[in-house]
């Protein structure tokens, strides 16, 4: 009996560890424009976004940070109203690539940058 109780706390000790960290890194993604879809690989979940169906609208969104520099990222509206970003500080080429292909195919969907 002692030793179930042991199991089930240490159990307990490690999704305590465990799930913060899918928690905190649940934005952290790998990122892939294969064609018109762009694949979105999560930690836990993928999720593949068919841009000429469900892109809505675009934009381009600049910031700059005292400890990062200047960052830019792209944020997709998605038909049911949905948003996805891709930005610079972490998907350099990946951003190169999906801004390029949004620029130059759906340059009408996007919204002016503010």
């Amino acid at each position: 009996m002692e030793f179930f109780i042991g199991i089930g706390i240490v159990g307990f000790l490690i999704a305590l560890l465990f799930f913060p960290l899918v928690y905190f890194t649940r934005r952290s993604s790998d990122i892939r424009l294969l064609g018109d879809s762009i694949e979105l690989h999560y930690p836990m979940r993928k999720k593949e976004i068919y841009l000429n169906q469900e892109l809505k609208s675009w934009n381009l969104q600049e910031a700059r940070f005292l400890w990062i520099g200047q960052v830019y990222s792209i944020n997709i509206e998605l038909e049911s109203g949905k948003w996805h970003h891709v930005n610079t500080r972490f998907n350099r080429e990946t951003f190169e690539k999906i801004y390029t292909y949004l620029d130059t195919t759906y340059s009408d969907r996007r919204k002016k940058d503010k």
